[in-house]
């Protein structure tokens, strides 16, 4: 039997093990030399990541894409920048032509991820980005329709044609059930932006065990509730 390590060691990194976010990719790119002038945000809802974008690059050129019917989107408030309507599979935009699609928290309400997931790769440049984040044990919320394990949302990514480069924890899985199950009182709302009880504990058994720390990693994907993602589209080969 295949164990998540064995399926997943190359794209857990072993640099840290800190809980992140989808912004944690936002922060890399856009702080890299040549990031990306022209940024797509793939369910983009209020639009509130267009500021995550131009903290880094006041300039940047922000494109939000939605469903028209999104309870999200019906809650922004019109700033001048560009929203694009689409059916839920085939974005209206051309194809090699973005370095970078941006999608926080949408693909569990994705009705046809793997025709999606088609149309990005289609979209995106080659060796172009794609970033963000989704769940994998989270209840119901906002008509959601999946939770995705770290494998089998990597199968997703590649057969589409991309390749998954990395893959980071967010907030476990256990603190997102509870938020749920009581409420969501709002002491739960920092658990996005600290480490949640049992990321924690994950930490104090790294380092009771001497683990490395891609073993802190994975510990931490398998429980977590959701985790962030860095997937690129293969350069064609020379």
């Amino acid at each position: 039997m295949a164990t998540l390590w064995e399926l997943m060691r190359d794209c857990i990194p072993d640099d840290h093990a800190r809980q992140v976010t989808s912004r944690y990719y936002v922060d890399e790119v856009m702080s890299a030399p040549g990031a990306p002038g022209l940024v797509v945000d793939l369910g983009c809802g209020r639009g509130t990541s267009a500021r995550l974008f131009r903290k880094h690059d006041p300039e940047v050129r922000w494109v939000g894409v939605d469903i028209r019917d999104s309870p999200e989107s019906d809650q922004r408030t019109p700033n001048g920048d560009p929203v694009i309507h689409y059916d839920g599979v085939h974005l209206p935009l051309g194809s090699d032509a973005l370095p970078l699609v941006y999608s926080h928290q949408v693909f569990e309400h994705v009705s046809h991820p793997r025709e999606l997931l088609a149309e990005i790769a289609r979209v995106l440049k080659p060796g172009g980005l794609f970033i963000g984040s989704t769940s994998q044990f989270e209840p119901y919320h906002s008509f959601s329709l999946w939770n995705y394990t770290p494998y089998g949302f990597r199968r997703l990514v590649e057969e589409a044609g991309l390749t998954l480069e990395e893959i980071r924890p967010s907030l476990d899985g256990v603190a997102l059930i509870m938020r749920s199950y009581l409420g969501r009182p709002p002491e739960y709302s920092r658990y996005w932006d600290t480490q949640s009880p049992l990321n924690d504990e994950i930490d104090t058994w790294g380092r009771r065990e001497r683990r490395k720390t891609a073993l802190v990693n994975l510990r931490k994907l398998t429980y977590c509730g959701q985790f962030a993602f860095r997937v690129t589209k293969p350069a064609p080969a020379a």
